[in-house]
């Protein structure tokens, strides 16, 4: 296998089973769309979590009386049996209510008529890991340490996943004289603040949690908890396809791999799947044939066989791999397309096998496979629709839409279990289609008869579904983290700032891919990576920081905000409308780890692509070419997230997704944790009148 795709694992050879599952990649960090940095975790993490849910088993009496004297620590009586928080990530308010008035979502109608209906302000940026991680914890990114998909590595200026970290360390294992040198590989979640399910834990009441992003791994809790967004693929990456061609060389894609199928005979193709790296450089591949059956394709892989018709996107197949004596497991689903040349498969990332998870995904660890079992193979991946795929043309929209509506039908049936086992307590889950479709199909339009509008349409069934499940007591909160607009246009905020004199280029170097390679950082005073932030080359700080911390670092920044306030398109649009310093945007101890001006641009125009992992372009602006053509990488302001619920909600202006966390606390009886910002909403069922009903 070419050496561009091969995937380091830091494992003994030899290892046993459940530490072959631990995996890291090498891919680039994920942007909008794509592929993210690899994620390692640790054999005894995995360990720990299998002997934790044997205990629980054991010591399930136990557990129960420990639940019942907790509920002492409730502050007043629950007035909700159950609360139910169903996430749709990126509805839209004002789509909603354009597609309510044309009678086209009548059950979100029926919450606005009966209940509450309203925006709800987003963080600074309205980023998801960042909106999900202040709903979980009630507070801004400055006391949970969240303020991007990624992190400036400030030392080495690098771009790090935010909310994992992965370390590996060589140190000595086993008893002397047969005291080995091995490496070993542990993952921690960097989202600092507890979730709030956790302190309804501590009051003895429990609760389901799907899907969430920034739940990766899984922390413990009394309940059960299925990981959302960071969850890695089995290559340790955030989703990687792979294409196998006739005739094709292997060559890297964005998001992606295409390698060669080979012709064995009239009705016979053969190639392999690219698993991850076994330690010391050697690619562990799973051999597949394609076979003609009639109008139909065999697909033969690690032993299993599907047969798919051309165009359709097969069952998932599980795809296994040998690491010394161990075996991991993988799920893929395939699609079969017909070309002059031959037959061409696309194969979906390779997921966590849920029934045999290669990494904890789920808490207890049990959970995965108790889904597994009830409904069979599902995604596991942490951004499982393959925008990458449908951008590089390695799949179609319909394509896309299949896959799409397909892992949003397995989230469904979760749910619906959830809800039926969960009869008090909280239950929340979030759903990705709505963000994903929104950012491949908005230059459609939101009518009811595009891609969006019947996205919007569905998740008004799902609205429906779940409040029909409502009991008389339970509280239905609907929200989004986000709303959306258009991404027309790129911003390289980088060439900005080299053209602006903040940025200097090495002698000889007019433009840098990523990384920031070919900066003079003796001569930088400023840099830009992410989404949305621009930092400061400070001294102390940074690796070769130049800029003195205080009244020049504050000069600096109010002079790059006066200028980019100035940033016109060439018709004369402002591109930025608003900037915050960091001290401006948040509070709290992790301020600091942020970026130094947070950037809000106006509606269709976004950080370019290249720009947010440390590349420098030959343009400042210019065209968005690639299908991802909506998003909410904006000023806060373009895309506030929606609220909507079967109780009346009261509020002074407009609430904030901070607010989300403490109003369910509140609702549930427990305590409000003073390091909670949000406040709670006053609630009622719409039965009991006016006020606050406590």
């Amino acid at each position: 296998m070419d050496e561009r795709f091969r995937m380091k694992l830091a494992l003994p050879r030899g290892a046993p089973l459940a530490a072959a599952l631990i995996m890291a990649g090498t891919a680039a960090a994920y942007i909008g769309p794509g592929a993210g940095f690899g994620i390692v975790t640790s054999f005894f993490v995995f360990l720990n979590a299998l002997l934790v849910s044997l205990a629980s088993l054991l010591f399930w009496p136990v557990i129960l009386l420990v639940r019942l004297v907790r509920r002492f620590r409730l502050v007043h009586r629950p007035r909700a049996r159950r609360v139910v928080v169903l996430g749709l990530d990126g509805l839209s308010p004002r789509v909603a209510s354009e597609l309510m008035e044309a009678g086209h979502m009548p059950n979100l109608a029926r919450l606005r008529e009966r209940g509450s209906f309203t925006g709800l302000q987003t963080t600074c940026p309205g980023i998801s890991p960042v909106a999900w991680s202040s709903f979980q914890t009630g507070c801004n990114p400055g006391r949970h340490a969240i303020f991007d998909f990624l992190k400036p590595d400030r030392k080495r200026y690098l771009a790090v996943l935010s909310s994992v970290d992965t370390r590996t360390t060589d140190t000595p294992r086993g008893v002397w004289p047969f005291r080995r040198r091995r490496k070993t590989t542990s993952t921690r979640l960097l989202r600092r603040s507890q979730p709030f399910w956790n302190h309804l834990g501590r009051c003895g009441l429990r609760s389901t949690v799907l899907r969430v992003p920034i739940t990766y791994p899984p922390e413990r809790l009394d309940g059960h908890l299925l990981s959302g967004m960071c969850v890695p693929d089995l290559r340790g990456t955030q989703g990687s396809y792979t294409v196998l061609a006739p005739g094709e060389d292997p060559r890297a894609a964005t998001g992606g791999m295409v390698l060669a199928l080979t012709r064995e005979s009239e009705a016979v193709w053969k190639g392999s799947v690219p698993g991850p790296d076994a330690g010391d450089g050697e690619q562990v591949d799973a051999p597949l044939e394609l076979r003609r059956r009639g109008d139909r394709w065999r697909i033969s892989v690690s032993g299993e066989a599907v047969e798919v018709e051309p165009g359709i996107l097969s069952p998932w197949i599980t795809v296994t791999y040998r690491i010394g004596r161990s075996r991991v497991r993988g799920i893929t689903r395939a699609r079969v397309t017909e070309t002059s040349d031959g037959p061409r498969i696309y194969l979906t990332a390779l997921h966590v096998d849920p029934s045999s998870p290669a990494v904890p995904i789920s808490h207890p660890v049990t959970y995965s496979r108790y889904l597994a079992g009830m409904q069979g193979p599902f995604a596991t991946l942490g951004l499982a629709e393959d925008t990458w795929a449908l951008s590089n043309g390695a799949t179609t929209e319909e394509g896309f839409l299949e896959q799409a509506w397909s892992i949003f039908e397995e989230r469904r049936k979760m749910w619906r279990d959830a809800l039926r086992r969960t009869r008090r307590g909280l239950v929340v889950c979030v759903f990705d289609t709505s963000d994903r479709i929104q950012h491949m199909f908005w230059g459609q339009g939101t009518g009811p008869e595009t891609p969006v509008g019947e996205m919007y349409r569905r998740m008004d069934d799902l609205i429906g579904e779940t409040a029909d499940a409502m009991g008389r007591r339970d509280l239905l909160i609907v929200m989004s983290d986000h709303g959306f607009t258009s991404f027309h246009t790129c911003v390289d905020f980088n060439r900005w700032l080299v053209d602006e004199g903040y940025m200097v280029l090495e002698d000889g170097v007019d433009t840098v891919e990523t990384g920031f390679h070919g900066v003079d950082w003796s001569r930088t005073r400023a840099y830009s990576m992410g989404l949305a932030g621009i930092m400061l080359n400070l001294r102390g700080r940074e690796g070769q920081g130049i800029v003195e911390p205080g009244e020049e670092a504050g000069a600096l920044l109010s002079e790059i905000s006066e200028r980019l306030r100035k940033l016109r398109a060439e018709d004369g649009t402002a591109v930025v409308t608003e900037t915050w310093t960091a001290t401006d945007a948040y509070n709290g101890p992790y301020t600091s780890q942020g970026p130094d001006l947070v950037v809000g641009t106006s509606s269709g125009f976004r950080a370019g692509w290249g720009c947010v992992t440390g590349g420098v372009g030959p343009r400042v602006i210019y065209p968005n070419e690639k299908h991802w053509n909506g998003d909410h990488c904006h000023a806060r302001s373009q895309v506030p997230g929606t609220l909507a619920s079967n109780w009346v909600f009261g509020f002074d202006g407009q609430p904030d997704i901070m607010d989300i966390a403490p109003t369910v606390l509140d609702v549930m009886g427990a305590p409000v944790p003073d390091y909670m910002e949000g406040r709670p909403l006053k609630a009622h069922r719409p039965q009991d009148g006016g006020g606050d009903s406590r």
